[in-house]
């Protein structure tokens, strides 16, 4: 028995125990399950980006800006400014000289952040975040917290980890198991 309106600038974080239902929320929520009981009605203009705990297939035979070119080639931050994908990929921490590099070449972390990024180039007005604490690594977190600032759509993040939840967050649902969901602010 849950009912939520979610609205632009929304910083909401779940938590709970595992087995809870935090990852089906976020699953219902991108139209990836449907749910059980009830609806889940979606904005005309709603975008959603969803970074999920499995890897995405990905072309190996891409290099790092093309894969994030077939997304965009910039997008607009909450200030109205642009930032390019090559700009952005350095923001994430890849330097200008590895763009031409195949994704074949890159390690199992560097294809999470690469994954990451291409969401984020989808210019979404919601990001769901779904653990991204266990795949990244500290400096990347970093630099996503950064760009949350600057960013002005919906988020929702599942995590275990309190201090990026502090960080990113401003509400909490509470999962208690057994379908009862509590709510804190701060």
């Amino acid at each position: 028995d849950f009912s939520r309106l979610f609205k632009r600038g929304d910083r909401i974080g779940i938590i709970g125990e595992n087995g809870s239902g935090k990852s089906t929320l976020l699953r219902l929520v991108a139209g990836c399950e449907q749910p059980d009981a009830g609806e889940i009605e979606k904005g005309d203009t709603v975008k959603i980006g969803f970074y999920t705990q499995e890897n995405e297939d990905m072309n190996l035979k891409l290099r790092m800006i093309e894969y994030i070119r077939e997304v965009a080639e910039s997008i607009q931050l909450k200030d109205g400014s642009f930032i390019s994908a090559s700009a952005m990929l350095e923001k994430f921490l890849f330097p200008m000289h590895s763009h031409g590099t195949p994704l074949y070449k890159l390690s199992g972390g560097e294809k999470r952040r690469l994954y990451l990024l291409r969401i984020l180039m989808s210019s979404p007005n919601v990001l769901l975040l779904d653990e991204p604490t266990n795949d990244l690594d500290t400096q990347t977190l970093t630099v996503l917290e950064d760009f949350l600032e600057s960013y002005s759509g919906v988020v929702i993040t599942v995590s275990h980890d309190r201090y990026f939840l502090d960080k990113v967050a401003d509400e909490l649902l509470i999962f208690s198991g057994g379908g009862a969901i509590g709510t804190y602010f701060g």
